[in-house]
């Protein structure tokens, strides 16, 4: 996922100096590569030799999934890490040490640290952040990290460790100038996680599925279907979230409670019961109590969820076309919503914005449409939004940032809601606005 161009102004000036040192570092195709990666660790002391990881790729879903599987290890009395991207309002948020971020001092002296470094030199930001978090999952003996990848996996600056499981969740089109234009491409990229005799979760269906089998069967990596190894039952999804049943060995029937909403959110949660279960049958003691805990608390915020201090507005960092059509019926089918009276939609230059476009409008014809841009370099101008509504016989008003179109929004939607979409860079500025930010503990 890309780099902040800011980070919250609750960070020091220094640290800010030295954030804003790396971003603008964007990860480009002729820049994938984990020799960088590589180098700059073993200058460190190879830190990711000294813990065990659960390493999860996927198109949707994968953060979700990684803050699941942190909250039941945590939950079952493990020293956890959480290595996620993007963060929403502050850098801090990528680097959490048993659910808490990392200290700003702490992380403004290893950034210097890192940058002094011969190995540190010319690297991108993906490759020091990267090497930052290891760095200091290391230093704070961290026993079991769950890393998300980047973008892809197989060239993803975090595929230098060896995992205890990989998990891949469902495969889409997205970053598809990097990844490949086809499912079975973008699922053999994200199968490139996948190392000789380290099992392999999948949460994939149809074409991707049948790729990663491949590959796991290539590298000797026992395969574990998440719909095969987790049976679910009485699922009940609602706004407040989600109450079902779940099978799993060695547990068996589990009655389990889980605040992140929508059918999406259950599927991701069978994934990581499904690497929570490989992991206690290679000898983790993960106690059922840890599961119901751990699922009922994890949180993970911008994914389908209200405004704290606005009810009327739901935002979601959907920000490709599967997410969006997942966003579009878990809305109808799953929140039980109305059409929202107005959607405020953002979104980077390198996605298919008409495709999520198109999807937004079925779910609500007659919304009034404010297209506006986040920070990021990467955004879209209005103006192109505007343009790619109107050929769909969708009218927009444009607004030069995504506080603006907010406000304008709520002032037009009455009572009903307000949906915000596109970009998990637009909700982080919602955040920024009106609050809802993931902060310090998670």
């Amino acid at each position: 996922m890309g780099a902040r161009e800011r980070s919250s102004g609750s960070v020091s000036a220094r640290l800010q100096g030295a954030l804003e040192a790396l971003y603008g570092l964007e990860r480009h195709k002729s820049g994938l590569g984990l020799d960088g990666s590589r180098r700059l660790l073993e200058a460190l002391g190879s830190p990711e030799r000294r813990f065990r990881a659960v390493h999860v790729a996927g198109t949707n879903g994968k953060g979700s999934v990684c803050a699941l599987v942190e909250r039941v290890l945590r939950a079952a009395g493990r020293s956890t890490g959480l290595f996620t991207s993007p963060h929403l309002v502050d850098f801090r948020e990528r680097i959490r040490i048993r659910g808490r971020w990392a200290s700003e001092d702490e992380l403004e002296a290893r950034l210097e640290h890192i940058q002094g470094l011969p190995e540190g030199r010319g690297r991108t930001f993906f490759e020091v952040t990267t090497a930052l978090g290891f760095d200091r999952f290391a230093a704070h003996a961290v026993e079991w990290p769950v890393v998300e990848v980047g973008l892809g996996g197989r060239l993803d600056c975090t595929n230098v460790i060896t995992p205890e499981v990989a998990v891949i969740t469902g495969v889409g089109l997205d970053h598809t100038e990097i990844l490949g234009d086809t499912l079975e491409a973008v699922a053999r990229e994200k199968a490139g996680i996948v190392k000789p005799g380290v099992p392999v979760i999948s949460g994939a269906a149809g074409a991707p599925a049948a790729v990663i089998e491949e590959v796991a069967r290539e590298k000797g990596s026992p395969l574990v279907a998440a719909a095969a190894r987790v049976k679910l039952r009485e699922c009940r999804v609602g706004p407040g979230g989600t109450r079902f049943e779940a099978e799993a060995a060695p547990w068996g029937t589990l009655a389990l409670s889980l605040g992140l909403r929508g059918r999406l959110q259950l599927e991701n949660a069978q994934v990581a019961i499904a690497a929570l279960s490989v992991l206690a049958e290679r000898g983790l003691e993960i106690p059922a109590g840890a599961v119901r805990e751990g699922i009922a608390a994890a949180a993970w915020p911008g994914r389908l969820e209200p405004c704290p201090t606005e009810p009327r507005l739901w935002w979601d960092g959907a920000h490709n076309p599967q997410g969006a059509e997942r966003l579009a019926r878990a809305w109808v089918e799953d929140l039980g919503f109305e059409p929202p009276e107005a959607v405020v939609f953002a979104v980077s230059r390198d996605k298919d914005a008409a495709a999520m476009l198109q999807t937004l409008a079925r779910l609500a014809p007659r919304a009034r449409l404010l297209v506006t841009r986040t920070r990021s370099e990467r955004a879209l101008a209005p103006a192109a939004l505007g343009e790619r509504a109107a050929e769909l016989g969708w009218p927009a008003e444009s607004e030069p940032d995504v506080a603006r179109a907010l406000e304008r929004a709520l002032g037009r939607a009455g009572r009903g809601k307000v949906l915000l979409a596109g970009s998990l860079f637009a909700v982080g500025e919602a955040m920024e606005a009106l609050g809802g930010a993931p902060g310090e503990w998670l």
